[in-house]
């Protein structure tokens, strides 16, 4: 295990008291994992020799048979009891059959133990940071806040803060979304297709899930034509590239299989908020092209079988599809290429536009007082000693009580500001635009394709610039490292190559109307999406002088998806309240509970 965090010691499983509490006052770990509970003196001695460091035990029981866990939580674990000297007992009584849960009945329970023991040492890690913070403001003044960041993240944060009293300044360095300006002046959000989905797995980690999966370790390693991510034109044009990629090979497979139920999690819960916003503001949504419920299509028919098991332990099967059910069921497919899909799942979620979506809410935030300042980038970031004073910028420094920064892959010198450069790279995604005519299609899509360049698609039912029914397929994906712009044009080729290929497979009379491969390039675009070596978000918050400073980003291809519970955790960080979001999302989360990133390790 990388930094010894985690010790196997058995032989203590049938030793004496004496020798048990002798162990423990040496090692001094903050959580036990065992079949018993220790005795009343092994734990007097134990938390005799941990002082005021928080301690727990996480009990093991028979694994015959398969424990029905709830639908994946943001929250973390409740105790079961509380043992002795005020110590919580956490017990696991057999293999989780949730999403993604190792085939091993064992090592499932044993994934699952040291879930629950990392969840309770980060949780009181982010109680010791809470004690540090800045009370709210109470001289019943509205509190002022700074929002850095114009993508669909900071703009759902900046609605969420002024409809609860902020006043909100919004800057961004690229031009307001509204002018329409061309797609590559534009960051992710709004340079990217005009379409979002939402779905219980939108947000995912990409670490291997098996002991046979050695291929999702070597992403970073290999081009897009030998099925990898590396899209770079000069891989030796940062140095601190293969350092991230050392951090995403690093992590032990029991803490990724926890990232990836953490994940699911706040997207339960942001599914949720989803739901409400629309039932409380509809005027917002109606606009929007909003289309529920998503198809899945899957060409390998194990991978339909695999996803199937994930689908339903998260809650978001809706109906299941053979092939000839699927082009009977929709017609926009019925001429897809034989060996296009095995079947579908249909699942939880919707799709919107949203090019038009960020505008509804610019001009929200400009109907209700926010200061807007696009084409006005945030250079620095002033300090005093220890706390956030400023921002300076090149009309001047901005003082205000609260400061989130959302800056996406261009955070430049302000993530280093921050302390977090390079943990934030690009993985590029790719965008094509073709008519929804014929027979059009009336669900959005997820396509997967094993083994192919363009493995994961979205298909999403909307309207291209002009007004008229379209689907917008993004796909791919093409890490940048830490430069967004270190883009190799011929692989950044291959990936929407396999894209047309993709339009080709599902609508080959629309893909031959439009005049083929030819005819697609005039509709492809491309954008660079922030990705960290984790998988998970960032969420990083700091001291400033009058309130709090919060960094987002890192959402992968989750951050429309997450949005609302983004902003929630962002409210709740400048109110000096706790939010799981705040443990899940640290930055330092991994070297918190593994310790140190060895340089090398073992394959």
């Amino acid at each position: 295990m990388p930094g010894d965090r985690v010790l196997f010691q058995p032989e203590l499983d049938t030793a004496d008291d004496t020798t048990v509490a002798a162990s423990l006052c040496e090692v001094r770990p903050h959580v036990i994992i065992s079949a018993t509970t220790p005795s009343s003196a092994v734990l007097r001695a134990w938390r005799d020799a941990m002082g005021a460091e928080p301690i727990a035990v996480v009990r093991i029981g028979p694994s015959r048979q398969p424990e029905k866990r709830g639908l994946p939580s943001m929250e973390a674990e409740p105790q079961h009891a509380r043992l002795p000297f005020d110590v919580p007992l956490f017990s696991v009584s057999g293999p989780s059959s949730g999403a993604g849960a190792p085939a091993d009945p064992e090592e499932a329970v044993l994934f699952r133990a040291l879930a629950i023991a990392e969840r309770f040492v980060q949780e009181h890690r982010a109680k010791r940071d809470r004690a540090t913070a800045v009370a709210p403001r109470s001289d019943g003044e509205r509190e002022s806040v700074l929002v850095v960041g114009a993508g669909v993240v900071n703009l759902v944060t900046a609605h969420t803060l002024l409809t609860n009293g902020y006043r909100v300044t919004l800057m961004d360095a690229g031009p307001d979304p509204r002018e329409n300006r061309p797609w590559n002046h534009y960051g992710c959000s709004r340079g990217g297709g005009n379409a979002r989905m939402f779905t219980l797995t939108e947000m995912d980690d990409y670490h291997p899930r098996h002991t046979d999966d050695a291929d999702s370790n070597l992403v970073f390693d290999r081009s897009p034509e030998q099925l990898g991510w590396d899209i770079r034109r000069d891989p030796a044009a940062v140095a601190g590239d293969q350092a991230w990629v050392q951090d995403f090979k690093s992590p032990p497979r029991w803490l990724t299989h926890a990232y990836n139920h953490d994940i699911f999690g706040l997207n339960r819960r942001s599914g949720d908020l989803w739901k409400e916003w629309m039932k409380e503001q509809p005027h917002i949504f109606d606009g929007l092209h909003v289309r529920h419920d998503i198809l899945r299509l899957y060409q390998d028919e194990a991978d339909l079988a695999a996803s199937r098991h994930r689908q339903d332990a998260i809650g978001a099967t809706l109906a299941l599809f053979g092939p000839d059910a699927v082009r009977e069921r929709f017609p926009a497919l019925a001429r897809a290429r034989h060996d296009a899909f095995a079947g579908a799942i249909m699942v939880r979620g919707f799709t919107l536009d949203v090019h038009r979506f960020m505008t509804e809410l610019v001009d929200l935030l400009e109907a209700g007082g926010a200061e807007l300042r696009f084409g006005q980038r945030a250079e620095r970031i002033l300090r005093d000693s220890a706390d956030v004073t400023g921002v300076l910028t090149e009309s001047g420094v901005f003082h205000r009580d609260h400061y989130v920064f959302s800056p996406g892959v261009d955070g430049g010198t302000l993530l280093g500001d921050t302390g977090l450069a390079g943990q934030v790279h690009g993985v590029l995604g790719c965008w094509t635009t073709i008519p929804n005519t014929t027979q059009p299609l009336q669900n959005s899509l997820k396509v997967a394709r094993r083994g192919h360049i363009a493995a994961d698609a979205n298909v999403t039912v909307g309207e291209d610039e002009s007004g008229r029914p379209a689907l917008m397929i993004g796909s791919g994906y093409g890490w940048t490292g830490a430069d967004p712009r270190n883009i190799d044009e011929r692989k950044l080729e291959s990936i929407h190559a396999a894209v047309a290929d993709t339009v080709e497979l599902l609508f080959p009379d629309i893909y031959q109307s439009i005049g083929g491969r030819e005819g697609l390039r005039r509709t492809e675009k491309y954008c660079v999406r922030p990705w960290t070596a984790s998988n998970l978000g960032i969420f990083q918050t700091a001291r400033a002088v009058s309130g709090a400073f919060v960094v987002t980003g890192g959402h992968n291809t989750g951050g429309f998806a997450q949005s609302p519970v983004i902003a929630e955790a962002v409210l709740h960080a400048l109110r000096g309240r706790h939010h799981p979001m705040h443990t899940l999302y640290h930055p330092s989360r991994m070297r918190r509970a593994l310790g140190a990133v060895p340089d090398s390790l073992p394959a």
